[in-house]
C-alpha cells in the first residue's frame, strides 16, 4: 500500500511523493492487552503538563512530528483518565 502526498516546493512546483507503508499499521491503543495499573494522579498530571510543553510547540506543518506528538498525548490523557478512575473508585 502507498499514499501520494503533495509537495510543495521553493520555486513554488507542486509535485507529489508517493511514500511506501508497512502492509498492516498498529494501532496507538489495543484495548484487548492487559492494562498496565494506574499512575497516581498527580505522577499522571505531571507527565501530562510535560507533554504539552514539549510538545505543544511542534509545527503544524512536520507530518511525522504531529504523529509522535499525538501518540505521546494520546498516552497521557489515558494515563490520566485510568488514574482520575483509579481515584473515584477508591
Amino acid at each position: 500500500m502507498s499514499l501520494t502526498l503533495p509537495t510543495n516546493l521553493p520555486s513554488g512546483d507542486r509535485r507529489t511523493t508517493r511514500v511506501a507503508l508497512p502492509p498492516t499499521l498498529d494501532p496507538l491503543h489495543d484495548p484487548t492487552r492487559v492494562p498496565l495499573p494506574p499512575l497516581p494522579l498527580d505522577i499522571a498530571v505531571s507527565q501530562a503538563r510535560w507533554a504539552l510543553e514539549k510538545y505543544g510547540p511542534t509545527s503544524i506543518h512536520d507530518a511525522v512530528a504531529m504523529v509522535s506528538a499525538a501518540a505521546v498525548l494520546d498516552g497521557m490523557l489515558r494515563d490520566v483518565l485510568a488514574a482520575l478512575d483509579a481515584e473515584r473508585a477508591a
